[in-house]
């Protein structure tokens, strides 16, 4: 086999050195001027699984080494790092039958056999094969006074194929004199994943933010796991932590490192103030919901914007085909769509809009959110609201068309694209101006059957299970304030009907009066002028389990509380180091328990 055909046979796998161990009197960068034994702790009889006759098998993450059948004990143990495998240069190297010899004068050990000569140095990442230089996948290195280079620095230099399988590595001399029978013609090599983590310091006070830097790798880039051990955002006791790693690649194949690191007895932040300064928005942190209802309340007054509300969530679950909800709407208006279907059969939703006038209107939709069908209506709440709001910020969903006398279209096809299955739900939360009356019919039919034709014989469905529909006016909330905010705990409590009242407005199908319970479909915005620094609001919630989404500022958050405690909070937004203007938007989400609270507590100093 020719050099070049070896160093691509071998360029896949990671490689390794060794230096002569230097003498006490002659420091590390000396050593035997002609080969030496290598010393072999241990020598066992030991079956070499089904290597073939002349083959030796090096083990990853140890010492051993065998060949036909007897094991051996290389100077260094064999490692990855960083994925490069390295071994004991002088070690292998003699027991592939290779001469090893030191150059004080040079500093460099050199490997020769079957007129090949190899030339290393330690911390250098080239070396040279016949005089000429190559480069090695990793930089020499010595351990103990061993010389550890990358294995295919040696496997390439001396024509060597391999293969890897687990933590052994097959080596197949043919080269080095050494008999070598039924090599592989190319071997398939996958090299195991390296484990490996840094850390930003050796030492924490209490409450201090640990920073762990994931460097595992993989030769092809193919780890699937990972798997810690106190792999912890602080530590709370004082004393030593051991912090572990396992990865594992697709092959199944692992590897682990660990760290440890110490915990000084100093404080930097208790547990509950390091939860309130560093727990991610959109996650949760434990606070005392007994205690939140002494914190000041902020003085909750609101004007509102001329949004029509068509909630349309009654009945809930539908039992049989029919109109859900109907009514003739002119100008801004929001829907709030909920609904189950509770056929034998696959169903559809669909939102018509119909021109009864003589002339054309025209509808401009200026935001939707639609989520299902799933069988979990607090899923389909929660994606429902965090599309809408996502649609406020980007304007994705705005279009405009043009309605005909008379003529009746289906609204929003993502409404209606997939048939509901029995059981399951869609949620729909959006926003609408038209020019003109328009008459908005909300109904569910078969997933086979028109539903433009079928409009005109199907029945109204009247609400039942005390769940709202209606039509509702001003159904935007806007709580502007210009106090300071944050320089002691206060709350907002929305949607308690107390301090903030539910609305009132029409059954348009049964012309009478309805109440908005929840104010499910009302779009609050609370703008806050002045938040002291260091301040963090949080949502939470007091009614029970709630999923739903805010948007503060220019990005959404989701809210999850699925064990509806009213001591938990999620974390929405926190200020710096300067007083700062904040804006936060959310509807109460479908399928979710009311009322809740928007907190503000100050955060203790860095």
């Amino acid at each position: 086999m020719n050099m070049q055909k070896a160093i691509l046979l071998t360029s896949v796998l990671f490689a390794a050195h060794d230096v002569a161990p230097a003498s006490a009197a002659s420091g590390p960068e000396q050593g035997p001027t002609s080969l030496q034994k290598e010393p072999t702790a241990q020598v066992t009889t030991a079956q070499a699984k089904d290597a073939p006759t002349g083959t030796r098998i090096i083990y990853l993450n140890s010492s051993r080494t065998t060949s036909s059948g007897t094991e051996s004990t290389l100077n260094r143990p064999t490692v990855v790092k960083k994925g490069v495998t390295f071994v004991s240069l002088r070690s292998l190297a003699a027991s592939l039958g290779c001469k090893v010899t030191y150059q004080a004068s040079t500093k460099e050990t050199t490997v020769s056999g079957e007129g090949t000569e190899a030339r290393y140095r330690v911390h250098t990442t080239t070396f040279q094969v016949n005089g000429e230089k190559q480069t090695m996948r990793g930089e020499a290195y010595e351990d103990h006074g061993v010389l550890m280079v990358p294995l295919t620095s040696l496997t390439a230099a001396f024509h060597l194929p391999y293969v890897l399988q687990g933590n052994q590595i097959t080596l197949y001399p043919g080269g080095t004199g050494t008999s070598g029978t039924d090599k592989p013609e190319s071997p398939q090599v996958n090299e195991p994943p390296q484990a490996y983590f840094t850390t930003d310091k050796d030492q924490y006070r209490i409450g201090e933010p640990v920073t762990l830097n994931d460097e595992s790798t993989d030769d092809e880039d193919a780890i699937t796991n990972r798997e810690w051990t106190n792999n912890e955002l602080a530590f709370f006791e004082p004393g030593t932590v051991e912090i572990k790693l396992k990865v594992t690649d697709k092959h199944g194949l692992t590897s682990e490192y660990s760290k440890k690191i110490e915990i000084a007895s100093e404080v930097m932040y208790s547990k509950a103030e390091y939860a309130k300064r560093f727990t991610p928005a959109g996650s949760t942190l434990q606070v005392s919901g007994k205690s939140i209802l002494s914190y000041k309340a902020l003085p909750y007054t609101y004007t509102t914007e001329p949004y029509l509300l068509f909630r349309a969530s009654g009945p809930e679950t539908v039992n049989s085909e029919g109109i859900l909800y109907q009514d003739i709407l002119s100008g801004p208006t929001r829907f709030m769509v909920h609904h189950k279907n509770n056929l034998a059969a696959k169903a559809r939703f669909y939102l018509i809009a119909t021109n009864p006038s003589d002339a054309p209107a025209s509808i401009q939709i200026e935001g939707a959110g639609v989520a299902g069908p799933t069988p979990y209506p607090e899923l389909s709440g929660r994606l429902a609201g965090v599309r809408y709001l996502e649609s406020t910020l980007t304007g994705s969903e705005q279009r405009s068309m043009q309605i005909a006398p008379g003529e009746s279209v289906a609204l929003f096809p993502k409404l209606n694209a997939t048939a509901a299955a029995p059981g399951d739900v869609i949620t729909m939360n959006a926003d609408v101006t038209s020019d003109a009356p328009v008459e908005y019919t909300m109904l569910m039919v078969k997933a086979d059957h028109d539903p433009i034709a079928a409009m005109p014989t199907l029945p109204d469905l009247n609400p039942i299970e005390s769940i709202v529909r209606g039509t509702f006016a001003d159904s935007t909330r806007v709580f502007e304030y210009d106090g300071t905010v944050g320089t002691e705990a206060e709350r907002l409590p929305l949607t308690d009907n107390t301090t903030d009242p539910f609305q009132q407005g029409m059954d348009g199908m049964q012309d009478s009066v309805a109440i908005n319970s929840g104010n499910y479909g009302v779009l609050y915005k609370i703008i806050l002028n002045h938040v002291a620094p260091d301040t963090l609001i949080a949502f939470n919630p007091r009614g029970g389990r709630y999923f739903g989404s805010a948007r503060v500022n220019d990005r959404i958050v989701e809210i999850k509380h699925g064990d509806g405690s009213q001591d938990s909070a999620t974390v929405l937004y926190r200020t710096q180091d300067r007083e700062e203007k904040v804006e936060l938007w959310l509807s109460p989400a479908a399928g979710s328990n009311l009322p809740f609270s928007l907190l503000f507590l100050p955060m203790s100093e860095k």
